[in-house]
C-alpha cells in the first residue's frame, strides 16, 4: 500500500450506524475512505462467520484480504455523500475526482464497472505517507478479531447499537421494501457463534421475526466483544453515546486511531446538530439525537419484551438495555 501499512477498520452489525461513524472519520482531511468494499471483492474462502478456534487458520488470509480491500476504487465504495475535501489532494486535483466519481457512477447505473476500480484516489505524491485509509464493513464484523490478529498496526473500532434500536431499522427497512428478512440461524449454529446459550436450533427458527433478529446481533457482536475486550487495538463504542455526545465520542475514536482534531469534522458535527438536513433510510446527514431511543415508539412491548428476553443474557446486550 502507498498509504500507512495497516487500514483502520470500522464494523458492526447491518443498521448499527456504521456508516455515520464511518463518515465522522471521513470528515478528517487526512482520511481516505473506503465504503463497505468486502461488497466489491467477495473472497468466498474466508469465512463470514470464523468458527472461533479457527483464528490461527485464518489469520494470515484475513491480513492479505483486509489490506486488497483498502485498495478497492469501485464506485460505490469511494463515492459514498457526503464528501470531503481533503489534505492530500490539490484544488485540480479535488475537481478532476468528483468528475471521476461522477462519471464512475453513470457508468454504474447503467450497469458497467458496479465492482470495477474506476475511481482514481488522486493523491499527490508528496501526501502520499500522510494518508489514513479507513475501511467500513458490516459483512466482515465476525472476521474482526481474524484481522486484529494479522494485522500488528491496525486499529479497530467496534460500534454497537442497542439490539432493539437495530431490530427496529431492520424491520422499517422490511416495510419499505428496501431491506429482507432472512435471519442466518442455522449458520449461526453451524459455526459455532450458537454455542454457549441455552437455546436449540429448531427453538430459534420458530421464535418470531422480532427475537431471531436479536438473536443473530447478539450471538456475533458477544463473540467479537469477548474476543477482543482489552486488546490495545480495539475500542467499542456505542451508537447511543456517538449520537448524545457526537464530538466528545469522535474525540476518541480519532485519539484510538490516531488522528488529530479536523476543523473540518467540527463543521460535520454542527451541520448535524443544526437537523437542516435530512435524509433516507441510508442516508447519515441527520441530527444525531433523534435516533436515540426511536424504538420505543417503533417497537410493541411485546417485541421489546422478546428482544431483551435473549440479550439479557449477553454482556453487551445488558450493558446497552441498563444504559
Amino acid at each position: 500500500m502507498d498509504q500507512q501499512t495497516d487500514p483502520v477498520l470500522i464494523v458492526g452489525s447491518g443498521r448499527s450506524g456504521t456508516t455515520f461513524l464511518a463518515k465522522l472519520l471521513d470528515s478528517h482531511t487526512r482520511v481516505l475512505y473506503r465504503h463497505e468494499p468486502d461488497w466489491a471483492r467477495v473472497d468466498t474462502s474466508l469465512p463470514f462467520l470464523p468458527p472461533p478456534g479457527a483464528r490461527e487458520k485464518f489469520s494470515r488470509q484475513a491480513g492479505e484480504y483486509l489490506r486488497d480491500l483498502a485498495q478497492v476504487r469501485a464506485p460505490k465504495v469511494t463515492g459514498k455523500e457526503p464528501r470531503f475535501r481533503k489534505s492530500y489532494r490539490s484544488g485540480p486535483r479535488e475537481v478532476a475526482y468528483r468528475l471521476n466519481v461522477a462519471a464512475a457512477r453513470t457508468l454504474a447505473k447503467l450497469g458497467g464497472a458496479r465492482k470495477r476500480d474506476v475511481v482514481w484516489d488522486m493523491i499527490g505524491n508528496a501526501s502520499r505517507g500522510d494518508v489514513v485509509t479507513v475501511i467500513k464493513s458490516v459483512n466482515s464484523v465476525a472476521r474482526a478479531p481474524l484481522f486484529v490478529d494479522a494485522l500488528p498496526g491496525i486499529r479497530l473500532v467496534h460500534l454497537i447499537r442497542h439490539p432493539a434500536g437495530v431490530v427496529a431499522s431492520r424491520m422499517r427497512g422490511v416495510e419499505l421494501g428496501l431491506m429482507g428478512t432472512e435471519v442466518y440461524i442455522d449458520a449461526l449454529f453451524d459455526s459455532g457463534y450458537a454455542d454457549g446459550w441455552k437455546w436449540k436450533r429448531e427453538e430459534v427458527k420458530a421464535w418470531p421475526i422480532e427475537k431471531q433478529m436479536a438473536f443473530e446481533w447478539m450471538a456475533v457482536n458477544e463473540a467479537v466483544y469477548r474476543s477482543l475486550e482489552g486488546h490495545d487495538a480495539y475500542l467499542c463504542v456505542t451508537h447511543d453515546a456517538l449520537s448524545r455526545s457526537t464530538e466528545e465520542e469522535t474525540r476518541k475514536v480519532f485519539a484510538h486511531v490516531g488522528l488529530d482534531w479536523s476543523e473540518q469534522t467540527d463543521r460535520f458535527i454542527e451541520s448535524l446538530r443544526t437537523g437542516a438536513s435530512q435524509s433516507g433510510y441510508f442516508g447519515v446527514q441527520r441530527a444525531p439525537r433523534t435516533e436515540i431511543g426511536k424504538w420505543r415508539k417503533e417497537l410493541t412491548t411485546g417485541q421489546i419484551d422478546r428482544i431483551h428476553e435473549v440479550v439479557e443474557r449477553s454482556m453487551i446486550g445488558e450493558k446497552l438495555w441498563q444504559a
